[in-house]
């Protein structure tokens, strides 16, 4: 079966890849999130990737295809429009559960919130955010220890699955289930993950450095200037180590300082009104 890959995540289209009941036309993926191990696995399958900037090239891209061909969707980052999602047939991952986890940063909350358990979710979607058909879902436990890449490590390891339910889904085998609501969870702000050692626990304080594995850490504010936090140390592991001394309830609470971060904050961008 013919299909299309959209998406920034090269393991997406190598597990599409290789799942024989399709073969991969085209690879589309945003200009901007283009990246190596993206470019070095579509040119193993043949495929120069068709970028586009935002919302009006993509509907160039889209409209050139027959409405018969499915779409594949893994790490899209932009809202596909209704015009295209009533034409066509767009099949999304979302590393999240949809009834309680739909938006941005599906990786992120489980972990603030203290989940126990999270979802990776298949579904054809709609022109509204993370709805549509539900098809199929994985559930993975999140442990004391697990960070937001630990965690998608363990959800991407059913992509292969999903894929196969997909499938069974376009030939008619397998049912979905219309989804019309759920908890929409905006974007992360930097209040998300600033540390306040007069209310956090010390478990609170762990799950917000880990949400933030990936990126600079979490925030702590030293006489008003904001430092970055990659780890929270016991007396015992903090000894020869470069660390922040402060207070929690009356008890040394020490810090790993992220002394060069790299990444930009946290967009500021407003919740959309219709969700």
């Amino acid at each position: 079966m013919d299909i299309v890959y959209i998406g920034s995540s090269a393991l997406g289209l190598q597990k599409l890849y290789e799942q024989a009941k399709f073969n991969i036309i085209d690879t589309i993926c945003l200009k901007s999130r283009v990246n190596s191990d993206l470019k070095k696995t579509a040119h193993k399958l043949g495929h120069k990737i068709k970028t586009f900037r935002w919302i009006k090239d993509f509907k160039k891209l889209i409209y050139a295809y027959d409405n018969s061909i499915p779409f594949f969707v893994y790490q899209l980052d932009m809202l596909v429009p209704g015009t295209l999602t009533k034409k066509y047939n767009f099949f999304n991952l979302h590393r999240g559960n949809l009834k309680t986890n739909r938006g941005p940063n599906p990786d992120i909350w489980p972990i603030l919130l203290g989940h126990k358990t999270t979802q990776m979710s298949l579904h054809k979607i709609n022109h509204r955010i993370d709805l549509g058909t539900l098809i199929d879902t994985y559930d993975v436990n999140i442990n004391q220890k697990d960070d937001t890449e630990t965690i998608k490590d363990k959800l991407e390891k059913v992509i292969p699955t999903l894929i196969n339910s997909m499938y069974f889904y376009i030939i008619g085998k397998k049912k979905g289930k219309k989804i019309n609501r759920g908890i929409y969870r905006p974007w992360i702000t930097e209040d998300d993950f600033t540390i306040n050692l007069e209310k956090d626990s010390l478990i609170t304080i762990e799950r917000k450095i880990k949400s933030q594995k990936k990126y600079n850490g979490a925030i702590v504010f030293i006489n008003k200037k904001k430092k970055y936090v990659t780890k929270v140390l016991t007396d015992l592991q903090q000894k020869n180590k470069k660390t922040l001394k402060l207070k929690l309830n009356n008890k040394k609470i020490y810090f790993i300082e992220n002394t060069k971060p790299k990444y930009l904050p946290p967009r500021k961008i407003s919740i959309l009104k219709k969700i």
